[in-house]
């Protein structure tokens, strides 16, 4: 093991990038990339920690070949760590380089601190993940992106904002970074590519499980048009303590995070948490003081986050400009029939049902439904479940 004369805890991430990235750029080769996998698929240890591991030792390769009475004098690993690490060197070689061209094959390929193609934002956060397993295309340095994060399971407003605005951000050319979680996540992520734009979801399991399962469409559609990207090995399943980690990555790889609807003890708000400590804002759309939903955005607004009212003003507030233009929504509105916006003025982003747009109109049943239904093929309107309608044509 090399000499050192500093300690773990005195040492910054970054400057052990630093200080490590001339020795590995140069190392290339089928047998050590199963290296930087076994030390990828390590688990138990932070990034970190297998960052300063290569620095200490050399390089992957090293670490897999030390000697256990090196691992065991190592003053930054817990006991436990350095007996995980003692069992993890006895791993085969072999079947390490079987799985490195089994996940090749699937299409994944691992990215590690030290490449060119590694994110250099996440290289500047605490604990950097050490390896990327990733499919489809990592996100562009040059290129502004927004973190939009909130509730899983959140209201038909929440959800159609999210939407918005990520349409908003793709149109203006920028990039949405989310968790790939159903609600919000999903939500805004589908409407970044809807609007031809990139997005980047962040795994708290491995690259190839699609979780949640009923998100598979939004999974195929980043693989094809944006990206999808883990810290965890292949195959590995959704665990309870890898989202919060995965959420610095979120956090890390975003200018700003945007933060749509969130209970009072929502996940969302500890990427808010990594955010602060990362020294990016933070925005929050405001909501009713009556929904659980909105304590979360509402008392980071109350703590001094920025507050989210509509696309223009945000863009500007990042220095970034949508083309002007009318806006289609608006349009349609105005060619709107006179029942047509009757019923249209009965609706807003809370369900409505049939029989309290029949009481509130006025109109037969017959009418009522023949307005909904043209309404709806304008886009104005949508049917979310059996018989309760919204106003879908929102814009941000």
């Amino acid at each position: 093991m090399k000499e050192n004369n500093w300690r773990y805890n005195e040492v910054s991430s970054y400057a052990v990038l630093q200080d490590c990235e001339q020795h590995s750029r140069g190392e290339k080769g089928k047998g050590l990339a199963s290296y930087k996998y076994w030390l990828s698929c390590l688990t138990f240890l932070a990034g970190k920690k297998k960052i300063c591991l290569e620095a200490m030792f050399g390089g992957a390769r090293e670490i897999y070949h030390a000697e256990e009475n090196d691992i065991s004098n190592l003053p930054f690993l817990t006991d436990r760590e350095k007996e995980l690490l003692k069992e993890a060197k006895k791993q085969s070689l072999g079947k390490l380089l079987q799985e490195l061209d089994d996940i090749e094959n699937a299409g994944i390929r691992l990215v590690t601190w030290q490449e060119e193609e590694y994110p250099g934002k996440l290289k500047e956060i605490y604990n950097p993940p050490y390896g990327l397993f990733c499919r489809g295309k990592l996100p562009d340095e040059r290129q502004k992106a927004v973190g939009v994060v909130g509730a899983r399971i959140c209201s038909s407003y929440g959800k159609i904002i999210a939407e918005k605005i990520g349409q908003g951000l793709a149109k203006a050319g920028v990039a949405v970074i989310s968790g790939m979680a159903s609600g919000v996540d999903g939500a805004a992520q589908s409407g970044a590519l809807l609007s031809g734009g990139y997005s980047c979801g962040v795994l708290g399991c491995g690259i190839d499980v699609c979780y949640p399962a009923m998100n598979r469409k939004l999974y195929d559609d980043l693989i094809q048009a944006g990206g999808l990207l883990s810290e965890y090995p292949p195959h590995a399943k959704p665990h309870a303590m890898y989202f919060p980690q995965r959420n610095r990555i979120i956090s890390g790889l975003s200018d700003c995070i945007l933060v749509v609807e969130a209970k009072k003890r929502s996940g969302s708000l500890i990427t808010v948490d990594f955010a602060l400590e990362q020294g990016k804002d933070i925005y929050a759309v405001p909501g009713r003081i009556c929904d659980a939903l909105s304590y979360g955005t509402n008392c980071l607004i109350q703590q001094g986050a920025g507050v989210f009212l509509n696309m223009e003003d945000f863009l500007r507030e990042m220095h970034i400009f949508a083309e002007s233009g009318e806006n289609s929504s608006l349009k349609q509105k105005n060619h709107l029939e006179n029942l047509e916006r009757l019923v249209y003025s009965c609706l807003d982003l809370s369900p409505r049902s049939i029989e309290e747009l029949l009481k509130e109109t006025g109109m037969p049943l017959g009418a009522l439904m023949e307005n909904l239904e043209t309404l709806q093929e304008k886009g104005c309107v949508s049917e979310i479940y059996r018989n309760y309608y919204i106003r879908s044509d929102v814009s941000v």
